[in-house]
Protein backbone atom coordinates (compact mmCIF):
# COMPACT_ATOMS: atom_id res chain seq x y z
CA UNK A 1 0.00 0.00 0.00
CA UNK A 2 1.36 3.39 -0.92
CA UNK A 3 0.06 6.73 0.34
CA UNK A 4 0.80 9.86 -1.61
CA UNK A 5 0.66 13.17 0.22
CA UNK A 6 0.73 16.65 -1.16
CA UNK A 7 3.57 18.85 0.07
CA UNK A 8 1.08 20.66 2.33
CA UNK A 9 -0.16 17.37 3.82
CA UNK A 10 3.43 16.21 4.29
CA UNK A 11 4.27 19.47 6.05
CA UNK A 12 1.28 19.07 8.41
CA UNK A 13 2.14 15.44 9.10
CA UNK A 14 5.75 16.33 9.98
CA UNK A 15 4.53 19.09 12.29
CA UNK A 16 2.04 16.71 13.92
CA UNK A 17 4.73 14.05 14.49
CA UNK A 18 7.09 16.69 15.90
CA UNK A 19 4.45 17.94 18.36
CA UNK A 20 3.56 14.42 19.54
CA UNK A 21 7.23 13.59 20.02
CA UNK A 22 7.88 16.83 21.90
CA UNK A 23 4.87 16.23 24.17
CA UNK A 24 5.96 12.64 24.85
CA UNK A 25 9.49 13.69 25.75
CA UNK A 26 8.14 16.36 28.09
CA UNK A 27 5.76 13.88 29.76
CA UNK A 28 8.60 11.38 30.23
CA UNK A 29 10.86 14.04 31.71
CA UNK A 30 8.13 14.90 34.22
CA UNK A 31 7.71 11.25 35.20
CA UNK A 32 11.40 10.58 35.73
CA UNK A 33 13.04 13.92 36.38
CA UNK A 34 16.66 13.14 35.52
CA UNK A 35 17.84 16.22 37.39
CA UNK A 36 16.68 14.78 40.74
CA UNK A 37 19.53 13.18 42.71
CA UNK A 38 17.18 10.81 44.59
CA UNK A 39 14.42 8.64 43.16
CA UNK A 40 11.70 6.49 44.68
CA UNK A 41 11.81 2.75 44.05
CA UNK A 42 9.56 2.66 40.98
CA UNK A 43 11.39 5.53 39.30
CA UNK A 44 14.82 4.14 40.13
CA UNK A 45 13.83 0.88 38.46
CA UNK A 46 12.64 2.81 35.41
CA UNK A 47 15.83 4.92 35.41
CA UNK A 48 17.90 1.73 35.40
CA UNK A 49 15.64 -0.01 32.88
CA UNK A 50 14.91 -2.93 35.20
CA UNK A 51 11.86 -4.26 37.03
CA UNK A 52 11.06 -3.32 40.62
CA UNK A 53 11.58 -6.99 41.54
CA UNK A 54 15.11 -6.88 40.13
CA UNK A 55 15.76 -3.67 42.06
CA UNK A 56 14.55 -5.36 45.26
CA UNK A 57 16.82 -8.33 44.55
CA UNK A 58 19.79 -6.02 44.03
CA UNK A 59 18.91 -4.23 47.27
CA UNK A 60 19.03 -7.59 49.08
CA UNK A 61 22.52 -8.00 47.56
CA UNK A 62 23.65 -4.66 48.97
CA UNK A 63 22.30 -1.94 46.70
CA UNK A 64 22.17 1.16 48.94
CA UNK A 65 18.82 2.75 49.74
CA UNK A 66 17.51 5.39 52.13
CA UNK A 67 14.28 5.08 54.13
CA UNK A 68 12.72 8.20 55.64
CA UNK A 69 9.36 7.87 57.39
CA UNK A 70 8.72 4.63 55.54
CA UNK A 71 9.46 6.13 52.11
CA UNK A 72 12.34 4.49 50.25
CA UNK A 73 14.72 6.55 48.12
CA UNK A 74 17.75 5.66 46.04
CA UNK A 75 20.66 7.97 45.32
CA UNK A 76 21.47 7.88 41.62
CA UNK A 77 25.11 8.54 42.45
CA UNK A 78 25.37 5.73 45.03
CA UNK A 79 23.43 3.27 42.87
CA UNK A 80 25.76 4.05 39.96
CA UNK A 81 28.79 3.44 42.18
CA UNK A 82 27.33 0.15 43.40
CA UNK A 83 26.63 -1.06 39.87
CA UNK A 84 30.08 -0.02 38.63
CA UNK A 85 31.76 -2.24 41.22
CA UNK A 86 30.62 -5.19 39.07
CA UNK A 87 32.27 -3.80 35.95
CA UNK A 88 34.88 -6.12 34.48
Amino acid sequence: MEVLLSSEQSKHLKKYIFEITKDSIYAASQTIDISKPFLKQKYMAEWLGISVNTLKSWEAQGLPSIVIDGVKFFSKEEVSKWILQFQK
